[in-house]
């Protein structure tokens, strides 16, 4: 069952019976990507129209709202690397909030949580400053493209401290995937139960690269896995090891997908069709034991 909004999140959740404890695990993604680090040179706004301002800040009206509904009506926006952009940041708060409507044990609680703080987003024509919890999306926002059928499909951003960046240079979807078990990072590794076929890889205006990725429990019967607050690694393809950061954390139940995005800071390595690791810290659980490591490769 996907998760590309808080309904579906919000549908066929059952109550479990009592869940073993096991040894967790990070999984591991072998990035093969079509990314480029291009940088533009500071340009003032571009003035829009109406309808075209009108669809600006709707969009970033709904970002700033944090609620993966408001996020998912605004879509219909937005296309291609815009596109890409506004899933990201709605799969992160669409998680966030199936998170804190589970127990830690990953039983239903029976409620709809309100959606996360309120970002903020100061609209003016051709630009808009924007702040939001989503990793790599808060900055200012300028550059508006369009296609022919009047949506948005790119655009400049700036963050503080950061570069001013085309989005559309800097954001792809990852392509479906095939399974091999590898342990390329660690030692260790075990068992099956999750599976990832899909992702968006995008690098911000500081240069972090922003992985996220489509995450199933496929376990099986009353089985649960839990993304953990631990962190992680990415290798690069020149071996580096570059320690990553994920959110959210929490349980979920099998047969549910959850998204997680991972930061790789700025200075790592990440080249067109070479092959990169990712961890993603889990647990085959609910317990935040990491104990061990499952490292899966994943190639297109």
């Amino acid at each position: 069952m996907s998760v590309a909004s808080w309904q579906s999140l919000n549908h066929g959740s059952n109550i479990f019976n009592m869940i073993k404890h096991f040894k967790s695990h990070a999984v591991v993604l072998s990035l093969f990507l079509l990314l480029s680090s291009l940088t533009t040179p500071a340009q003032a706004a571009t003035a829009l129209t109406k309808t075209q301002q009108a669809k600006v800040a709707a969009v970033f009206k709904a970002i700033a709202s944090s609620n993966p509904d408001s996020m998912s009506s605004s879509k219909k926006h937005v296309s291609g690397a815009a596109g890409l952009a506004l899933s990201v940041v709605q799969n992160y708060y669409s998680t966030e909030k199936y998170m804190r409507s589970i127990s830690t044990v990953g039983r239903p609680l029976g409620i709809t949580p309100a959606n996360a703080a309120l970002g903020s987003a100061k609209i003016t024509n051709g630009k808009v400053v924007l702040t939001t919890a989503a990793p790599g999306f808060s900055g200012t926002y300028t550059d508006f493209k369009f296609n022919k059928s009047g949506k948005i499909t790119s655009w400049s951003i700036s963050s503080s401290g950061g570069s001013k960046v085309k989005l559309a240079n800097r954001i792809k979807s990852l392509p479906k995937v095939t399974w091999q078990y590898a342990n390329d990072i660690k030692a260790v590794y075990w068992g099956k139960g999750v599976q990832m076929d899909s992702g968006i890889v995008y690098q911000d205006s500081l240069g972090r690269w922003i992985i996220q990725l489509a995450v199933t429990n496929v376990a099986g019967g009353n089985n649960t896995k839990s993304l953990i607050a631990t962190t992680g690694n990415y290798q690069s393809p020149d071996k580096k090891l570059y320690a990553t950061t994920s959110t959210p954390v929490g349980c979920f139940e099998n047969g549910q997908t959850v998204f997680v995005t991972s930061v790789v800071p700025a200075g790592a390595v990440v080249l067109t069709g070479v092959r990169g690791l990712l961890e993603v810290p889990m647990s085959n659980g609910c317990e935040p034991d990491d104990s061990n490591r499952l490292e899966v490769t994943i190639r297109p």
